[in-house]
């Protein structure tokens, strides 16, 4: 049995962070909604805050290598942030305790097993870096926002699998300019975003979804895209938004999942699916999520497999 202690080096585990191996199973956003520029707002339960990672240890193995490399541009906080740190640490506690079965405390730590994989950390909580310690009971990168002169500003974040950004650029900064290099987030989703921060109510969680195509299978993207390899990966996002009742803040989770986009070809209508998706895309939104290098590639995937498809489906 492999136990690891949170800020331990153990061996690293083999990297895995697929949605979903069964692909009965996989979760495929641009099925029901392939805009990139929308809110896509849905109603979440608070027992499904935050969702079961198997793969865990693996999540953790990143972003204690990501802290230990990178330091303040993953883990960046400012100290008005840090009642709403410790809140969010302790709504996060109960949740895993009460609503995910692979936890379990004792009188000084609290741990996760899922087979052989133990993992332990320290309780409570250190009073210097509340966020920190708790991102690493789960798979999610997690931000704080409150409210400032110019709207929500992001005010602590632990920010291990960005998807090409940098939070050295984010940190302190309200959300309208942290949206700014969205194409066409100004015209569209500017006001109602900042109605929805206005009005979210701790009772009423919501959850969204994001994706891309990217050619590397790494969490860690800062840069612009890597130039692919042999293999393409839809590389997804759950992202959850609640509101804390004691401090006000919201914290905003990102669970980053990659999976192989072979994945897809076991899914009917998946692959078609995708190729809509980036097909409606506006030359302004490919660049933006850094998927622009990436289409001849990704068009040749598509020709190669809805062709197969199609010759498969003639009657013979």
């Amino acid at each position: 049995m492999n136990h690891i202690f949170a800020g331990s080096a153990s061996a690293a585990p083999q990297a895995d962070y697929r949605y979903a191996q069964s692909p009965g199973a996989l979760f495929l956003p641009f099925v029901t909604t392939p805009q990139i520029v929308h809110m896509g707002l849905n109603r979440l339960s608070a027992r499904e805050w935050i969702q079961p990672c198997p793969q865990l240890p693996n999540y953790q193995h990143n972003k204690l290598c990501a802290r230990r490399q990178l330091q303040e541009r993953v883990f960046a906080f400012e100290s008005r942030s840090l009642p709403a740190q410790s809140e969010l640490a302790s709504m996060l506690l109960g949740h895993l305790l009460a609503d995910h079965r692979a936890y379990f405390r004792t009188a000084e730590r609290l741990s996760w097993r899922a087979g052989a994989e133990v993992l332990h950390w320290p309780l409570p909580a250190a009073a210097a870096e509340p966020l920190w310690n708790a991102s690493l009971w789960v798979a999610d990168d997690i931000c704080l926002l409150l409210p400032g002169p110019d709207g929500y500003e992001l005010v602590a974040a632990s920010l291990a699998a960005p998807s090409y950004w940098k939070l050295e650029d984010k940190i302190g900064r309200p959300l309208n300019q942290i949206h700014g290099p969205i194409p066409g987030f100004r015209e569209h989703l500017a006001v109602q975003m900042a109605r929805f921060f206005d009005h979210l109510r701790p009772e009423y969680p919501v959850w969204r979804s994001n994706w891309s195509v990217v050619g590397s299978p790494e969490l860690l993207q800062r840069g612009g895209a890597e130039p692919a390899g042999d293999r393409l990966y839809l590389r997804v996002e759950r992202q959850s938004l609640r509101r804390l009742p004691e401090s006000g803040a919201v914290a905003f989770t990102i669970r980053v999942s990659i999976n192989p986009l072979s994945d897809l070809l076991a899914v009917d209508g998946a692959v078609a699916a995708l190729q809509a998706g980036v097909a409606a895309m506006s030359p302004q939104e490919s660049r933006y999520k850094s998927l622009a290098p990436l289409l001849p590639q990704l068009q040749h995937f598509f020709a190669e497999h809805l062709s197969a498809t199609s010759a498969a489906q003639r009657p013979q």
